[in-house]
């Protein structure tokens, strides 16, 4: 596990269209959420589509879901500008931040979950072997929620000046 408050591993990845995506294309302009999934399962397609839904509620806390896969997945459209799919095939991202054992001999052995605030600081994170041990969206929404109230830069003082 990584350590919480600390700044996240580099990360890099490719999305379908090509692009390289970098954790660090987001910083000083979102929250993240770093979502690693298995490639071809059924379970995790569903947890995508549960993130989908909630896009709205990413873009209300100015975060993005950032979802890699150790394979570029066959069900990725329609998705909105908060959920980013990409995926690393090298599995180096995922051995950074899900650990060295991220990877058996079947393929990919681990799924995770990694809230970042806007700076690149793991606030929270979720590890294990099937989507199960994932947090459900709303609580990631929690978890971005918490991030901006704390983030001075992101809301005016509400001090009244007296005329």
């Amino acid at each position: 596990m990584l350590k919480l408050r600390q700044i996240i591993p580099p990360l890099t990845a490719r999305a379908a269209d090509g692009r390289v995506v970098q954790a660090w294309d987001f910083k000083q302009k979102h929250s993240l959420a770093i979502v690693f999934l298995h490639a071809g399962c059924r379970c995790c397609a569903d947890y995508l589509e549960r993130l989908r839904e909630n896009a709205a509620e990413l873009k209300e806390r100015e975060a993005v879901a950032l979802v890699i896969f150790s394979e570029t997945p066959a069900w990725q459209e329609n998705l909105p500008a908060q959920i980013m799919v990409a995926a690393d095939v090298s599995g180096k991202s995922q051995r950074a931040f899900l650990g060295e054992d991220a990877f058996d001999p079947a393929g990919q052995s681990r799924v995770g979950v990694f809230v970042t605030d806007r700076y690149g600081e793991l606030r929270a994170q979720w590890s294990g072997p099937h989507e199960d041990a994932l947090p459900q969206p709303g609580e990631i929404l929690e978890w971005l929620n918490q991030i901006q109230m704390a983030c001075e830069e992101c809301f005016p003082p509400e001090w009244k000046l007296e005329s």
